[in-house]
């Protein structure tokens, strides 16, 4: 078990979609690992202005996703964690 909790025992979380985000009302936390550059942007707007489709699974965001600021490719798209408010673009 990691600090991070014990993992979940099935797949749902892995079928997480830009959609299924923006029907819950949250918004996507971009996040680069690297350099600890982050954003939170609508979902619908985020997958406008990157011409990807809104059932495309986080997952997949996550692995195309560079970081605007340094370049790496160390980056994770999530959705928003509650209760925090941090900067929109």
């Amino acid at each position: 078990m990691s600090w991070h909790g014990p993992l979940p025992k099935d797949d749902a979380w892995r079928q997480v979609t830009l959609r299924s985000v923006n029907a819950l009302g949250q918004n996507v936390w971009l996040r680069c690992d690297h350099c600890c550059h982050d954003v939170i942007t609508n979902a619908v707007e985020f997958a406008q202005r990157a011409c990807i489709d809104l059932d495309t699974p986080l997952l997949t965001v996550t692995r195309k996703l560079r970081c605007s600021k340094c370049g790496e490719r160390k980056s994770a798209c999530r959705p928003e964690p509650y209760g925090v408010h941090m900067r929109k673009s």
